[in-house]
């Protein structure tokens, strides 16, 4: 076991003991991080420890790792229901019996190219009657 494996906290309630750990071992005479006139100077040999140790997420167990993987994956899993929940709300097309996801995500392109199509009917509508409006106006003066 390594020098910093054998100091490095288990859980957060040693993490004191871990910080008064390398206070201590920075105290001595190969870690003095003071110049001749006193002033702190900052160690190339502390900064070289200070990136090598882990990160808090590497400190967790395998079942900790494996606890909140599962985690995530289960919010993953509700965050993608809920996706498709509003979708079956949006799509006129759907009801709550449809709940083939590939049925879901085929009908909401469907809506949604039909609404694209719709919008561009409505921006021709708009376009001929400036036009029309345009040359009644024309026409007027």
């Amino acid at each position: 076991m390594s020098h910093q494996q054998h100091h490095e906290p288990s859980d957060n309630n040693n993490s004191n003991l871990y910080a008064n750990s390398l206070l201590h071992e920075n105290n001595s005479p190969e870690h003095d991080t003071s110049n001749s006139n006193g002033e702190e100077e900052v160690d190339v040999t502390e900064k070289k420890e200070r990136k090598g140790r882990k990160a808090p997420h590497e400190l967790l167990t395998d079942a900790e790792k494996k606890a909140n993987h599962i985690a995530s994956e289960k919010k993953r899993r509700q965050n993608i229901r809920l996706g498709f929940d509003q979708l079956i709300e949006i799509v006129p097309s759907l009801t709550q019996g449809n709940r083939s996801e590939a049925f879901i995500l085929q009908k909401s392109v469907d809506h949604i190219r039909h609404l694209i199509n719709v919008k561009n009917d409505l921006k021709s509508q708009i376009r001929d009657l400036q036009g029309v409006l345009g040359e009644a106006l024309l026409k007027m003066m």
